[in-house]
């Protein structure tokens, strides 16, 4: 089962309410595993043990509100990418922040961009639904490329 987990910085109220939206798109595609989890101060979202923890998801989407990443986020991507790329990883960022794609680009992996629209939550939502589907994809071509090496 395709698993999906949404980031969000626990001091950023509008951040919380975009991760929020992100994991209901998310959970709109069927067979999606989602889970929240905060960055920073443990707050009403359980918080991310650590980097590494999210080496168990097919799917990270970094929700936040600013123009530019908390620098909560900085070290977890510092840590996620010091020990090897993911080119199977799949991430998502709300917003269009230049310097965190770049960050997030380190790692190898796919990325998947917020589409153009009025509303920063309906814009979340999006991007968890579409999040969840290309995790979908890649997990499924990677359960076909596992049985190809078998035979």
């Amino acid at each position: 089962m395709p698993k999906l987990i949404v980031l969000f910085h626990t001091g950023d109220e509008a951040a919380t309410s975009l991760a929020e939206s992100a994991a209901t798109g998310a959970k709109e595609v069927r067979f999606t595993e989602v889970e929240i989890r905060s960055v920073g101060q443990a707050g009403a979202h359980k918080g991310l043990e650590s980097a590494d923890h999210l080496r168990e998801y097919d799917g990270v989407l970094l929700a936040h509100s600013g123009e530019t990443l908390p620098a909560a986020f900085l070290p977890v991507l510092g840590e996620l990418t010091s020990s090897g790329q993911l080119p199977n990883a799949v991430f998502g960022l709300t917003g269009v922040d230049a310097n965190a794609l770049h960050l997030v680009a380190r790692s190898g992996g796919i990325i998947v961009s917020e589409q153009a629209g009025a509303d920063a939550n309906e814009r979340a939502r999006k991007l968890g639904a579409r999040m969840a589907k290309v995790v979908g994809w890649v997990r499924h071509a990677l359960g076909h490329e596992a049985e190809h090496h078998k035979h």
